[in-house]
Formats: C-alpha cells, sequence, structure tokens
C-alpha cells in the first residue's frame, strides 16, 4: 500500500474517458499547472491518439492492456481508464 497522494486530469477522446494521474510531488506537476488551460488534456490527446490509436475501436480489455504497456515503467504520471467505460 501507498501514501502517495496525486492530481487527477480527466480527458476524452473519440468518447473513451481517460485521466492522467499526477503525482503531487513530482516535478512535473508545477509545469502542468502554469499550462493555459485546455493544454494539458490536450496534449494527453494527442499522445494516447498517437500511441493507441483510436480507443473507441477497442474493449475495456484490449484499452487497460494498451495502458499497462504504455504506463510500464512510469513513475511521475500514467493514463488511466475514467469512469464510464
Amino acid at each position: 500500500m501507498t501514501n502517495a497522494t496525486y492530481t487527477d486530469y480527466p480527458f476524452t477522446v473519440n468518447g473513451v474517458n481517460f485521466i492522467s494521474r499526477v503525482y503531487t510531488h513530482s516535478e512535473l506537476l508545477s509545469q502542468i499547472q502554469s499550462l493555459p488551460e485546455g493544454v494539458f488534456a490536450q496534449l494527453n490527446q494527442e499522445a494516447v491518439s498517437e500511441i493507441i490509436g483510436d480507443p473507441s475501436l477497442l474493449t475495456s480489455d484490449e484499452l487497460l492492456l494498451e495502458l499497462d504497456r504504455v504506463n510500464e515503467g512510469g513513475t511521475h504520471a500514467f493514463i488511466l481508464l475514467g469512469e464510464n467505460n
């Protein structure tokens, strides 16, 4: 079990809800928070489209496998499936 805290940033790609989860003590968080409104969501949308493709064409199980692959080795930020998926 971990006591890590994080900040979640929801975003949607082709009708599929995701969360970009960033650890609160990460150096990335202050950089993300300084971005103009919507820019971080757009960066995440582009990343998912480039790395996974169209997520609406995958099942939830396939998406989870892809996200496991994408997040492997991650330490500061992760992309997770959001609610309603």
